[in-house]
Formats: C-alpha cells, structure tokens, sequence
C-alpha cells in the first residue's frame, strides 16, 4: 500500500506541483549579477549602458562601439545574464560590428521584478534599437538582432514591430504560445505537452499579459527580411525550428542535432562564428548612410556602471548543466535505487517491509518527520559546503549558505572555482552519509526508520545525481565553478 501512495504522490508531484512551479520560477528567475567577466577580458573597450524601456523599467547592459557602420543586439535565454551571449559577442566585434548586450528585465543587474513572455520583453528590445538608431558611427539600415531561447523568441517578435531590425538570428528560440510547438507522437511527449499547456496557464497567476502572436505567424510576416534560425538536439526544438524555417522565404537553418539546447557555439565554435559573421555581413549594410523610415521611439543616454557584488573574476569555457526535466528524472530514479539498496534486502533478511513496522500519522508523529527532514536537509547542503572547503581547499568565506524562499529550501553555493573531481566529491557527499550508509546500516540492524529516513534522503539526493551526470564528460583536473542557477557548473577557459 505504501508503494501505491508513493507513486500517487510521486505523480502529484510531477504533474501537479512541477509545473505550477515551474511557472513560478520561470516569472521569478533568478538574479546572475554580471561581476566576474567584462568586454575588456576579450580585450576590447566597452561603455556601461542604462536603458530605460517604456514602463519604466531600467536595463542595464555594455555597448562595444562599431567600426563598420552597423551593430548587432544580442539577447541571453532565461535566467542567465549578458554573459551568456559573450561568445557571440566576441565574433562579431573581431568582425568590427557593434554589439549592444544588456540583461533582460528581471535578470541580472537590469530592473523589474516579473518576466513574460509578453509585449514588454519585446518593447524592451525596441528600446535598444532606439538607442543604436541615435548613435552616430551607426547606420540605420545596418541594425540586426540575435536572440538565444527566450531571447530569439523576443527578436523574433520585435522585428516584426519595426523595419529598424533589418536581420534576425535566433538559436533555439522558444515557443510564443502552445500553437509553435508540434503536436508529439510519442506518449511521454503528449505527457509533457500537458504540463506546458498546465505550465503555460499557470504563468498567467503569477503574471497577467496578452498572449503574443505565435512565431509562425510573425516568421510570415518577416518573409523581406533575412533570417537565420540554429537548431539543437533531435527532439521537439528540432522540429520546431524547423517549422519556423519553413514559414520564412527569406530563412535559412542550420541545425547542430549533437548540441544541447543554446549550446551549439560550443560543440562548433568556429562554424558558429563563421556563419552568424557571414550571416549578418550579407544581410545588414555596413558602410554607406542609407536612410530608412524609423517608428518613434524613446530616446536613451548612457549611465554610470552599478556597482554589484564581487565575483571571482574567471573566463568560462562552457556549461556543464542539465535541464529541470532530467533533474526531475533523476530524482525519479531514486526511487528505484532505495528499492533495490534497502527494501528488498530488508524484506529479504527481515521477511517484512520497514514501513510495516513504522507507521505513524499521529500530529506529533509527522510534526517529528517534518523537523527531521528539514533538519537533514540543512545537514544535506552543510556536507555540500565541508567538500568544497575540505575537499576542494576553498576557504569557508567564499562559500554561501542560505536558505532560498523561492525554492523553499536551504542552499551551499561555492563562489570560488574548484577542481571537478573535488566538485564531484562534495556533489557525492550528503547522498553517500545522509542516504546509502544509513540505509544499509538500517537493513542491518533492523531499523525501519532509518531506511525510511534514508529513502528520502536518497531522493533529495536526485539533483545531486543529475549534476553528476552534467559533469561526467568533464575532466577531472579542469577548473570548474558552481553555477548558482542551473543544475550543474561553469567549466573555466584553462
């Protein structure tokens, strides 16, 4: 019966509480100040940027002046930051274009305190091409905009608003409404088109907006304009972008099916370079004045840099992460694991199951589980932070604990790199003392709460597993850094 309950819950848990989580996470991302890299790491001069957009809401960003007469706007995917678009950046200015990079509303250092997929991201990218149409070194018609995820999906939907943005390049841009995503074949895929409809609705309650047209839709109205659209994987984005290409007269697709979502300009840097550089060099003019009809809109003036908190300053390599969704798989996965690591022996030597020797619902009794487990969850990420200090040498200061409201759940974060075998090690830890050892110390001494303790523990441990899984293609001696956001880390440029 205890099996049954857990797998209903289990269920709830995934298809109820996941997206409606989901939803709340992707209005309230979280805040990545940009601290640790700037332009002049890739040794070019830079001015910090304040844009205001239309409601007010402030964007900070870096503009890198042109030295061929046009400009490129780059747009980072959620819960990122500009950073994210730094290696896009660096190709475009050794190909002499200006490059104006700011982090979206409610990410990094910029203002506002809900993200959309609504009118105000895409007004906010109206705001930075009002600001390059009044800089002087910059052609009119030589402005274009490249968008990454959420951001392709934001240049996508400006362009469609002004003739200033003569050419758009999206990689992997997400999907506007339900209507962009192909219907899937398989069962586990209309499964997870239920949750994004569920997820979608849910975005309403924690942020009302008008729907936007649907990228299809705006690709056919783009069909003057060149567009360059990168797909990644073999999955539904492949099939979605795909269906974006087709729309376009004027499109062209480069799939990347090896990569990881956003991730292409990792797997093939150099043909990344290259054909986003060839891209906009045939589609925007860079040298003569022509002059173009452009909507209003508002004016802007650069502003002093914010001051934000102090970061290691390190030059990153790539992402080593995971998606949400194989986090929650592999959560799921612990499940199974306990079966096998304390259940079945326990009934194998004690002829009963712990929970039948152990039940409790009594008020007293679950206030008890639920102080201990919250207690154990403290231990789990106080174990986190004495790997990356005792295993990884970083000193106790430059780690952070603290507990976050948005995920109802304390956190270790390491602020200092590390080497991935000592990150593997301190990812290891609390599922190994929290979960495996108890465990098998409770089959041994026939000690059902303690196999019950150490289930749960192992399935707190499901994140620590997927991040595991992110980094099992790193090398042991390369220098990573804890990403504060995403499940997994940041691997440094040796």
């Amino acid at each position: 019966m205890f099996l049954w309950e857990l797998l209903v819950f289990l269920l709830i848990m995934y298809f109820g509480i996941r997206p409606l989580y989901a939803a709340f996470s992707f209005a309230r991302p979280p805040r990545l100040r940009v601290s640790y890299f700037t332009p002049t790491n890739i040794g070019v001069t830079y001015e910090d940027v304040t844009l205001t957009s239309q409601d007010g809401v402030s964007l900070s960003g870096w503009y890198i002046p042109s030295r061929n007469k046009a400009a490129v706007i780059l747009l980072h995917g959620h819960s990122g930051n500009r950073l994210g678009v730094m290696h896009q950046a660096e190709a475009l200015v050794q190909a002499g274009y200006g490059v104006l990079m700011f982090d979206l509303r409610a990410h990094g250092s910029s203002g506002g305190r809900r993200f959309l997929r609504s009118q105000a991201g895409v007004d906010d990218v109206l705001t930075a091409v009002s600001y390059l149409s009044k800089r002087p070194e910059i052609n009119p018609a030589g402005i274009g905009v490249m968008g990454v995820s959420v951001g392709g999906l934001f240049a996508l939907q400006a362009a469609a608003q002004t003739v200033a943005i003569r050419a758009v390049a999206a990689d992997g841009p997400s999907p506007a409404t339900l209507e962009d995503v192909p219907f899937p074949n398989s069962l586990l895929g209309r499964l997870n088109l239920w949750q994004e409809r569920y997820f979608r609705r849910a975005g309403q309650w924690f942020g009302a907006h008008d729907q936007l047209p649907t990228n299809r839709q705006i690709v056919a109205r783009l069909k003057d304009r060149p567009l360059m659209f990168i797909s990644t994987g073999q999955g539904m984005e492949a099939a979605m972008v795909q269906q974006l290409a087709d729309e376009g007269d004027t499109a062209v697709l480069w799939p990347i099916p090896e990569a990881r979502h956003a991730q292409g300009w990792h797997e093939r840097p150099d043909e990344y370079n290259h054909r986003l550089v060839s891209f906009f060099d045939g589609a925007l003019a860079r040298e003569d004045k022509t002059r173009i009809s452009l909507p209003p809109l508002p004016e802007q003036e650069p502003v002093a840099k914010a001051v934000v908190e102090e970061e290691t300053a390190v030059p990153i390599a790539y992402e080593a992460t995971v998606s949400m969704l194989w986090a929650n798989l592999m959560a799921f996965l612990m499940v199974p694991l306990a079966i096998l690591l304390f259940w079945l022996p326990y009934w194998a030597v004690w002829q009963r199951l712990p929970f039948v020797t152990f039940v409790d619902t009594s008020f007293s009794g679950v206030l008890v589980l639920i102080l201990l487990l919250g207690l154990s969850l403290m231990v789990h990420e106080l174990l986190h932070a004495a790997g990356f200090w005792l295993v990884g040498g970083v000193p106790p200061g430059r780690i952070k604990l603290g507990f976050s409201w948005k995920g109802f759940a304390p956190y270790a974060h390491c602020r200092d790199p590390l080497q991935t075998s000592a990150y593997r090690i301190s990812v290891v830890l609390p599922g190994l003392f929290l979960g495996v050892l108890p465990g098998l110390a409770g089959v041994a001494l026939q000690q059902p709460l303690l196999v019950m303790w150490a289930t749960l523990m192992l399935l707190a441990a499901g994140g620590d597993t997927a991040v595991l899984w992110a980094v099992r293609r790193v090398p042991g001696s390369a220098q990573v850094l804890d990403h504060p956001a995403k499940v997994g880390c940041r691997v440094l440029a040796e």
